[in-house]
């Protein structure tokens, strides 16, 4: 039977999950949930691994997050944002170093937030930012001095994020003009889907969540797996619990099939055309099978 962990407004990381799991034996509850729906698949022994694995730039302290764009990687650090074309290695592209908290992608935009860089100027934080030069340059959007998104998501127009200071879940459906600050309990990860801006799922330490009309509301899924981070990739749904095992699921999260898994506690996570990205234990592990195989892309890594 799985736990209960009372969740802060802002998670600290995906090991809050495994305490959540973890702590079932301890709990007074005497009904457990639906068993989860899962349809294991046969794993892959061996992935894509033309290359092999690079070193990670000296310069990229601490990785947030990840982003796929065909076989480009890019990575959102404290240093800025860093692209790593396959079997190649990684710099950074981003003019500015900026601190790269939340990022995400719609269309060819960039959307990012976070703190400055040491030698640039402005308010602590940076709010919403864009870039339409493959991550070149950035501009202000909204928000500047006001929020630091620590999780961003974009569906077309629709951006919504948490906001590290004070917990808010927010949404924008102007492309970051506007905001609406949502009364829903702020989800660890969120995804909003690619298809239909208005189905939103987000991971909780007691499962993950479905909401139909853009996050004012959501519902637990019943029997669902416990899940820390999760990627949309069309119409499939992916999914990472915290032990690094690999889920996807084809009908917003209701069923999981198993796929394979990466060595240790998943930190960032990215998926796009059948491939996945999953930052866990100082490596990024690469798919190219839908997560039935991995294979160490950068190596020597901190995530944050």
């Amino acid at each position: 039977m799985r736990g209960r962990l009372a969740a802060p407004a802002v998670l600290a990381g995906a090991a809050l999950f495994a305490l959540a799991a973890c702590s079932s034996s301890a709990s007074s509850s005497s009904t457990a949930p639906p068993a989860p729906s899962l349809t294991a698949e046969a794993s892959v022994p061996a992935g894509d691994a033309s290359s092999g694995p690079v070193e990670a730039d000296a310069a990229a302290e601490h990785v947030h997050n990840l982003a796929l764009v065909g076989t480009d990687l890019y990575l959102g650090t404290h240093e800025g944002l860093f692209k790593q074309p396959a079997g190649a290695p990684m710099s950074r592209v981003s003019a500015d170093p900026f601190d790269v908290m939340g990022l995400t992608r719609s269309g060819d935009s960039w959307f990012a937030s976070g703190h400055p860089g040491e030698a640039m100027g402005g308010p602590a934080d940076l709010g919403l930012i864009t870039s339409a030069d493959d991550g070149v340059t950035w501009s202000p959007v909204s928000l500047s001095g006001e929020v630091d998104f620590h999780r961003l998501s974009a569906s077309g127009d629709t951006i919504m994020g948490v906001s590290a200071h004070d917990g808010a879940f927010m949404r924008s459906t102007d492309a970051g003009s506007t905001w609406t600050t949502l009364s829903a309990v702020p989800p660890f990860d969120l995804a909003v889907s690619p298809q239909d801006p208005l189905v939103v799922v987000g991971t909780t330490p007691d499962g993950p969540t479905l909401s139909r009309d853009g996050g004012e509301t959501f519902t637990a899924i019943e029997g669902a797996p416990l899940i820390a981070l999760v990627s949309w990739d069309g119409t499939d749904l992916y999914g990472i619990d915290p032990s690094g095992q690999v889920l996807v699921s084809s009908d917003e999260g209701r069923t999981w099939a198993s796929r394979g898994t990466v060595a240790a506690e998943p930190v960032a996570a990215t998926a796009q055309g059948g491939a996945l990205a999953i930052l866990a234990g100082g490596t990024v592990y690469y798919s190219t099978d839908g997560g039935q195989s991995f294979t160490p892309r950068i190596t020597g890594l901190a995530g944050h």
